[in-house]
């Protein structure tokens, strides 16, 4: 793995970080940019309440809900590993980040087998996230993981990822269910499952679960997963029902995660029976696409700044404010990120980071 610490990566977090998205609707691109500067196999983010407990959650990788219902019933309330407890120790601390390898005692128990080794993991690192400004209380937890083969994390990757925890604390606080704005009709991520009429799932893809979880829109925590397969089926059902109406099989759907689309295709079998199939599409927010294609682009850090402003619509004048400079610098700076794209208006650039 690369070390951590890259200089590009810690520039698109900060821009991400800054765009003041809801919350939700930034993580699946959050955590990718989290990943670039603390290299890791996956990662996750749990909101956390005063006592500790999870009421939401993010994660690459997550456990499908049945197995969410498992790790409630067996480990979140009951054994040293409950999480909650486990949170409030780390909150505690005087050190935000802290990193571990799982044991070869820890390698026996039935968390290890029912929880981490599902999710791949033999090293994690945590970095407790807290609202920037007054009181500075704890938002929530960051893990990253590296699986088995992966080296451990280190003192380096605890300072790289210390060192922007700020930044996450405004992103992360900010508006958390605010309504969406500005979706593109680009495709972040999607994924396809068959689906009997019933609405139970035949066949799918390892994203679809997740993807149409976020869909659905409600809080992700083990507390609720019990109810949340029954629901998740009448969603479905709602949605399958929804698209074979809407013009072109398509069906959108707006949630605290963000806008998805839903495609519909009816399959029949020889034997006459029946399923469907539903791709589901996570439709990228454009200011996240914008910054995304900012850092795809061969300019300086400065440079990727400037032109990001450009793009989202910012006069000179807005530029230098947010860049604490002159007009004339903020002008000049245009300019030079015009001439590096070898473009002559503010509407190239934007199509130049929605392109990259």
């Amino acid at each position: 793995m690369v070390k951590s610490g890259s200089q590009s990566a810690r520039v698109t977090l900060r821009q991400l970080c800054n765009l003041a998205l809801p919350a939700p609707v930034l993580l699946p691109s959050l955590l990718p940019a989290i990943r670039a500067l603390v290299p890791s196999a996956h990662a996750a983010f749990f909101y956390c309440d005063a006592t500790g407990n999870m009421v939401n959650m993010y994660a690459e990788r997550m456990l499908p809900p049945e197995a969410m219902t498992r790790y409630y019933e067996r480990h979140y309330r009951h054994d040293s590993h409950a999480f909650s407890r486990a949170f409030l120790r780390l909150a505690a601390a005087a050190d935000p980040v802290s990193f571990r390898t799982i044991s070869a005692e820890e390698k026996r128990t039935d968390y290890y087998r029912e929880v981490l080794s599902a999710l791949g993991v033999a090293h994690v690192m945590y970095g407790v996230v807290r609202a920037v400004g007054n009181g500075r209380e704890p938002i929530g937890q960051l893990s990253l993981y590296r699986g088995e083969g992966e080296p451990a994390f280190d003192a380096e990757d605890a300072e790289a990822l210390r060192d922007v925890l700020h930044y996450l604390g405004r992103a992360l606080a900010a508006t958390p269910y605010a309504p969406v704005t500005a979706p593109s009709e680009q495709i972040a991520e999607e994924a396809m499952a068959v689906l009997s009429d019933d609405g139970e799932v035949m066949f799918a893809d390892e994203g679809w679960t997740r993807l149409a979880r976020l869909a659905r829109g409600e809080p992700i925590s083990p507390m609720q997963a019990k109810q949340e397969p029954k629901a998740l089926r009448e969603f479905l059902r709602g949605v399958v029902i929804a698209a074979r109406a809407a013009k072109n099989a398509l069906y959108q759907v707006e949630s605290p995660w963000g806008k998805f689309a839903f495609r519909h295709h009816a399959l029949s079998g020889a034997s006459g029976h029946k399923a469907t199939a539903l791709v589901v599409s996570r439709l990228a927010t454009e200011s996240v696409r914008l910054a995304e294609g900012a850092a795809k682009l061969s300019l300086s850090a400065q440079q990727r700044e400037v032109a990001l402003l450009v793009a989202l619509g910012q006069t000179n004048s807005e530029i230098a404010e947010k860049l604490g400079v002159s007009v004339n610098t903020a002008s000049y700076h245009v300019k030079q990120v015009f001439a590096k794209l070898e473009v002559h208006d503010r509407a190239d650039v934007a199509r130049l980071l929605r392109q990259a």
